[in-house]
């Protein structure tokens, strides 16, 4: 026998109790309702967000990116101070523009006391020779005026001896005189000539030609690295960053500023080799900032294969794993060029 019950007052007026009117009984039901579903979603959210996070790489075909111009890196050619910086960053600068001024004390002195070991060797030099020559064409003065002596001395005897009161021996003694007389004024001129030209061979290949030659070789290579330590732009390019100050002391091969190695930013992106279809020039991808700005770009440059992620963007446990480095050009400016600024990099699907 089925038996029926019937429904009891409380059932029949939930907001009556004992003929008085409970009106939260509705609400509070509702708030009970309301803790259910917020437990609901404690618990359902985390796998949610666990899930796309593990899905996402699967829907989509996603890589790591850099916001990058290549920056080269001008390092100091030998340890000293920095006397001057002329850029900052961000700077654009025309080829030949005076970056930074280092000053090498100790360089400076060497040069200095080689240019003074120069010039006291070149004023030796021709003081030793212009002692030699004076003395020489002091010798070429006296015979010149002993031959003027005997060419008045053997007029004078020719006359006597026309006259013939001079004897023959005489005469003869006088010609021989004068005979010899020229022959030392020769001599004193051959003398001059080989002094001049011994002077020249000396000034080409002697001992103190050879010292000169030593000394100028060295002041070259000197003057050489002291030029090196005016750092100068040698092609228009973009002060990326500045690492040093003024009247900082630095080591030798220590970063001096970073130079763009591109006029216009762009993106490298690291992309797993299994999709190696997505690296065509002209693949087209989307280009996510860290502050959420999206960007079209597309593959500008041919895809190589590297060995590993750069720095910034591998993880403790990425290991050695080689990924296809991929240059994207954005096709608008990007609104930052900080060198390294990692992006997330999502490729247009090849349907």
């Amino acid at each position: 026998m089925k038996v029926n019950y019937q429904p009891s007052d409380k059932a029949q007026r939930p907001t009556d109790d004992s003929g008085i009117g409970v009106k939260y009984a509705a609400a509070k039901r509702g708030g009970f309702k309301g803790r259910w579903y917020l437990l609901l979603a404690l618990v359902i959210t985390p796998v949610a967000v666990v899930g796309w996070i593990l899905l996402r790489p699967h829907l989509f075909i996603l890589a790591s990116g850099i916001v990058t111009t290549e920056p080269l890196e001008v390092r100091a050619p030998s340890a000293g101070d920095v006397a001057a910086v002329n850029v900052k960053r961000g700077d654009v600068l025309a080829s030949g523009t005076h970056i930074l001024t280092l000053v090498d004390a100790q360089l400076g002195a060497q040069i200095h006391e080689l240019e003074k070991q120069l010039s006291q060797l070149e004023l030796n030099n021709l003081s030793l020779n212009a002692e030699i020559l004076t003395q020489l064409q002091q010798r070429i003065d006296v015979a010149a005026e002993g031959v003027t002596r005997q060419n008045g001395l053997l007029d004078s005897f020719e006359r006597y001896q026309r006259k013939g009161v001079v004897p023959t021996a005489d005469m003869a003694a006088v010609l021989q005189a004068h005979t010899a007389s020229k022959m030392a004024l020769e001599q004193a001129k051959v003398d001059l000539m080989q002094a001049r030209q011994a002077q020249k061979t000396e000034l080409l290949a002697g001992p103190i030609a050879q010292s000169k030659y030593n000394v100028e070789l060295q002041l070259a290579r000197l003057k050489a690295q002291e030029s090196q330590l005016d750092i100068k732009a040698l092609t228009p390019t973009r002060v990326v960053d500045v690492l040093v100050q003024a009247g900082e002391h630095i080591v030798e091969d220590r970063p001096l500023v970073l130079l763009s190695g591109r006029e216009a930013a762009v993106i490298f992106a690291y992309l797993e080799p299994k999709y190696l279809e997505y690296t065509a020039i002209g693949q087209e991808a989307t280009i996510k900032l860290p502050n959420g700005t999206r960007l079209r770009g597309e593959i500008s440059e041919p895809t190589e294969l590297v060995g590993r992620l750069p720095k910034q963007l591998s993880g403790p446990f990425d290991g050695e794993k080689p990924v296809l480095k991929i240059t994207l050009k954005p096709e608008t400016a990007l609104p930052t060029s900080i060198e390294g600024v990692p992006v997330e990099v999502s490729f247009d699907y090849l349907w």
